[in-house]
């Protein structure tokens, strides 16, 4: 039997979100995928370090295609040379890990789909993603034997808007990177390291983290909720010295982002990072008294177990698949409530016996969820 998985969305330095999941996977698959079963990686361009350290019954298999394009138009890539590969040598199974499909796919095409953002916040996107994204779910559901979401949520959300089978929809929740998320007080580790050296120097803010911080991590957009996180920040500070570290790149809706950093009376203590490390999203997670994650729309939110696993309390939005993440040991917050947003994170602030609990709270959720659990229910769907 033959595999085939795209990995072109995994085969990035910089991951965020559906490329992290699609590396996760991939490298976790490697333990669990049976010797006698081929497997074989489609890229654009070679794999990277640590991607392309295979099994003996895995190989790599790069269709080049001109990188030195716009960003949409190398989406063609999966529609024809993906497709035009699969006509001439076509696979037992093929899995798609990053929400898409080729027109040419084999009989047995299994998708992972993460989320419908762009169905209920349409005004997020730009008009060629949001019809791409329209036009890939639909095909998804026509051609998929089976199709994965990483949470309850998010397959009911494909049911509700696009009809899809429910029996053909397996759930798989995500997990996180152990070696990289443990908590300061892990006595197995050897302390917290210190923020990398060419973190200080990239980031864009050089004023200094020199207070208790409040931490978020993700695009800084309106899908994210940023702007309102700045809002709630300025309620928080009238009360509490402390600061807000805002990790990610900007992302749709910026500008509102940047209007709320000006306007804020405290935006001497909002530090904007830029892109962080991996393991420098790590170590801010284990000194930060407060991770807010107040986003509009998620399909799983793996950060937020991330900074669980870190020992930092979680505040996150109702209404979508958060609680599902977070059980009970988050709070959960309207995420156009700017109040009830602040509320939350001075009661963190300013309660340690309600902090302490949190943390222990967040531990033990945390432990529930593994990328190997991941990659066990994923090859049952692929099978």
């Amino acid at each position: 039997m033959t595999l085939a998985i795209e990995a072109s969305h995994a085969n990035k330095a910089k991951r965020t979100g559906v490329e992290e999941y699609s590396w996760q996977i991939i490298q976790h698959l490697k333990k669990v995928v049976p010797s006698d079963v081929q497997v074989i990686l489609y890229s654009q361009t070679p794999l990277l370090p640590g991607l392309a350290d295979l099994p003996a019954n895995w190989q790599s298999r790069v269709l080049a295609w001109p990188q030195k394009m716009p960003r949409r138009l190398r989406k063609g890539w999966t529609q024809t040379r993906l497709s035009w590969e699969f006509f001439r040598h076509p696979p037992d199974i093929f899995f798609a890990p990053a929400q898409l499909v080729p027109m040419a796919c084999p009989e047995k095409t299994v998708v992972t789909v993460h989320d419908s953002a762009f169905v209920v916040y349409p005004k997020l996107y730009g008009l060629a993603s949001r019809t791409y994204l329209k036009w890939m779910n639909k095909l998804i559901v026509k051609k998929a034997r089976a199709i994965i979401t990483p949470s309850e949520f998010s397959k009911n959300e494909l049911v509700k808007y696009y009809g899809a089978d429910k029996n053909k929809i397996f759930v798989t929740p995500l997990g996180y990177d152990k070696d990289t998320y443990y908590p300061a007080f892990d006595n197995a580790r050897q302390g917290i390291p210190r923020l990398s050296a060419s973190w200080r120097i990239a980031r864009n803010d050089t004023r200094p983290i020199a207070k208790k911080y409040i931490l978020s991590v993700g695009r800084l957009e309106n899908k994210k909720n940023t702007a309102n996180i700045v809002r709630a920040f300025d309620i928080v500070r009238r009360e509490c010295d402390c600061q807000l570290v805002l990790a990610g790149t900007p992302g749709v809706g910026y500008a509102e982002v940047e209007q709320a950093i000006l306007q804020s009376p405290y935006n001497k203590d909002i530090i904007l990072t830029g892109w962080v490390e991996t393991e420098d999203i790590a170590a801010l997670m284990r000194s930060a008294e407060v991770f807010i994650f107040p986003s509009r729309y998620e399909g799983f939110g793996i950060p937020v177990l991330e900074a669980m696993a870190s020992g930092c309390p979680v505040i996150a939005s109702r209404g979508n698949s958060l609680p599902q993440v977070g059980g009970e040991a988050a709070i959960y917050v309207s995420p156009d409530d700017i109040g009830e947003i602040a509320g939350a994170i001075i009661k963190i602030l300013t309660d340690q016996n309600f902090k302490n609990q949190m943390t222990e709270n967040g531990l033990v959720q945390a432990q529930k969820f593994s990328w190997q659990k991941t990659a066990e229910l994923t090859w049952q769907a692929l099978r």
